[in-house]
């Protein structure tokens, strides 16, 4: 399910935003930017459409803080007349931004690329994050490997072995042996 957050004071057709994605979308309304930061905080969602303005501000600032602190897509409505100098200061940080009245087919096209986005996004923090803790599980053989140098008088490719020989016969992971190594003789 696509979690969709818009923020708007006024009634709007989220069918003319999302077109035939709408009924793929769990849409949670807000009416002002704070109530938008709080949810934005607690949960995550692929998509905030922001109808400008909201009840405590234009919306811009909101758009800016989750388009960097978030990996939901951000489109922004806004008046023709503030069109120029909001999509102007907006786009560097990767906002989306159209005029009202906007074109339903122009909207859905939006919303798409968003989407399309916002799921690249999350793609690719899945990966970073596995990436990290393959790297972190590196750091804590190479210490163990340090840890048997020093109090073992082992050779680097000694270490090696010996710890790989351990996961092997326990059947357990490098990680898990390298840090029963480091505590062993690291305490």
């Amino acid at each position: 399910m696509i979690r969709v957050l818009l923020a708007s004071i006024s009634s709007l057709n989220v069918c003319d935003l999302l077109g035939s994605a709408a009924s793929r979308c769990e849409i949670v309304r807000v009416s002002g930017a704070g109530q938008a930061r709080r949810r934005l905080a607690d949960d995550s969602f692929s998509l905030l459409i922001i109808n400008s303005p909201l009840e405590d501000e234009m919306g811009a600032e909101l758009a800016i803080q989750a388009a960097e602190r978030t990996g939901a897509g951000v489109l922004l409505l806004v008046r023709q007349s503030v069109y120029a100098v909001a999509a102007d200061k907006l786009e560097s940080y990767g906002v989306v931004v159209l005029q009202k009245p906007f074109n339903a087919a122009d909207a859905q096209r939006a919303s798409r690329l968003l989407l399309a986005t916002s799921a690249r996004l999350q793609n690719m923090k899945k990966a970073t994050l596995k990436l990290r803790g393959q790297i972190d599980e590196l750091k804590v053989v190479y210490r163990a490997k340090c840890v048997l140098m020093q109090y073992l008088n082992m050779s680097e490719q000694e270490a090696h072995k010996y710890i790989e020989r351990a996961a092997m016969e326990s059947r357990r992971s490098r990680y898990e042996v390298a840090m029963d190594v480091i505590k062993t003789y690291d305490a």
